[in-house]
């Protein structure tokens, strides 16, 4: 099942979708199995999760860096 709403959150809010699955995985709110956010079954799960996070965490070090400047 493709979480075409996961994809979006990531996209919208400019986010490094390695550094959320790995987020995600660590607090095992998707499977280990997940390797690309097609992976993931429950990402309204997912987004809610993200939400109560702090979204600096999940941006690239060159995106942090272009937003500090």
């Amino acid at each position: 099942m493709v979480s075409k709403t996961l994809m979006h959150y990531i996209a919208a809010n400019n986010l490094d979708s390695r550094l959320v699955l790995n987020c995600l995985q660590d607090h095992g709110v998707i499977s280990d199995n997940a390797v690309d956010v097609a992976d993931v079954g429950n990402g309204g799960e997912a987004i809610a999760f993200l939400e109560n996070r702090d979204q600096r965490t999940f941006r690239a070090k060159e995106t942090q860096s272009r937003a500090a400047l």
